[in-house]
């Protein structure tokens, strides 16, 4: 039993954290955007940067909104495969699926982390902080591939019942 609560506890740190990453960004966005749309109609100018960042926000609220989506289970729902299979199913399914996204999160990781690298050699001093906004990528799919194991260990508990 302790390691099953361990996961949900796990789980419920980082669902709190997405959510707060992801309310983060979204604000950022509204008020840059804002600004941005205040500042082009009064002063005829933008914000240095400002569409870059506004990109790289985008990724900070979608991909913790996509680990928030797994951790509750809604991740593949518009399936229609989902949609049809019977429960009994899903239970013999749920562990096998969850490791093979995990996987496939955890290949994503990696392949993000080798572009991060990348990005971070070839970057222009002046925006060097475009590349650690970027680091968003693989954390998220390594996120991601957390979320998938933990899922799999508490399809687990609902097995035994």
């Amino acid at each position: 039993m302790g390691v099953l609560r361990a996961c949900r506890w796990l789980e419920q740190a980082l669902t709190r954290i997405e959510l707060g990453a992801a309310l983060f960004a979204f604000t950022a966005m509204l008020a840059l955007s804002a600004a941005d749309i205040i500042g082009r109609n009064l002063f005829h100018a933008t914000l240095p940067g400002g569409d870059l960042l506004l990109r790289q926000l985008v990724l900070w609220v979608a991909l913790p909104g996509a680990a928030l989506a797994v951790a509750a289970q809604r991740h593949l729902h518009l399936d229609p495969a989902n949609l049809a299979m019977r429960p009994r199913w899903k239970k013999w399914t749920a562990i096998p699926f969850n490791l093979a996204a995990a996987l496939v999160c955890m290949l994503l990781t990696h392949a993000a982390w080798a572009y991060w690298l990348d990005e971070r050699q070839y970057q222009s001093a002046d925006a060097i902080w475009l590349v650690w906004l970027g680091l968003i990528l693989p954390t998220a799919f390594g996120l991601l591939a957390l979320h998938f194991v933990l899922r799999a260990v508490l399809s687990v508990q609902v097995e035994a019942t």
